[in-house]
């Protein structure tokens, strides 16, 4: 099938894809215990509802293989989250324990959100579209889909009239940093969080004014 708009069936395959996409950084959080799918699943159910238009899939013989989220601006992201209630929902089932994030940890991820907004707090001001997360499952990697995914997304952001996209990305992520490089994209600073460097990346999309 390839890439399509992402269905509400899809989040517990996505949260899937995610933490064996990234064992590092769910390490990071979780330590050495399994963590549990809840957590991840709020997260992209919210966004599989609030970004629907700009979140796509990439599905092969029914199953899906890879993901893409574009936001047209992150500060909408965040005051729908904040303004429809799923952030006080969140903190209640961290509370409850559902989450099984130890409070060491939350304070962690507190942190890097705040480091988020103060590198990128023009970007949240203005509105500029992100490339927020895109990842495709161990087993099909290096078979161009990941690739597929971002070129799709950003089609997508061009149609709905955005100027200039931007993604973060880590250092030592050389394959994700070509294919960005090939799709466009310049490195135009750099920022950081609890795990270290990242490299901000920026594409434009349509011709200037």
């Amino acid at each position: 099938m390839g890439v399509r708009k992402v269905l509400r069936s899809d989040v517990d395959d996505v949260a899937g894809i995610f933490i064996r996409a990234f064992p590092e950084s769910v390490r990071h959080y979780y330590g050495a215990s399994a963590p549990p799918i809840d957590g991840f699943r709020d997260i992209f159910a919210f966004l599989s509802q609030a970004e629907r238009e700009n979140f796509l899939v990439y599905e092969e013989s029914g199953a899906v293989l890879g993901y893409v989220v574009v936001p047209r601006s992150m500060g909408r992201v965040w005051a729908k989250a904040v303004l429809g209630g799923r952030v006080f929902v969140w903190a209640f089932k961290w509370m409850a324990g559902r989450y099984g994030i130890p409070p060491t940890r939350i304070a962690t991820i507190l942190g890097n959100k705040l480091l988020f907004a103060a590198y990128s707090g023009e970007q949240l001001l203005r509105g500029h579209a992100q490339v927020l997360s895109v990842a495709v499952d161990p087993s099909a990697q290096g078979r161009g889909i990941g690739r597929q995914l971002v070129q799709a997304g950003l089609e997508l952001l061009r149609g709905q009239g955005v100027r200039t996209v931007k993604l973060e990305v880590r250092p030592d992520n050389e394959p994700a940093r070509r294919i960005y490089s090939n799709l466009g994209f310049c490195e135009a600073g750099k920022s950081r969080d609890s795990q270290g460097q990242w490299i901000v990346m920026i594409a434009h999309l349509q011709p200037g004014p």
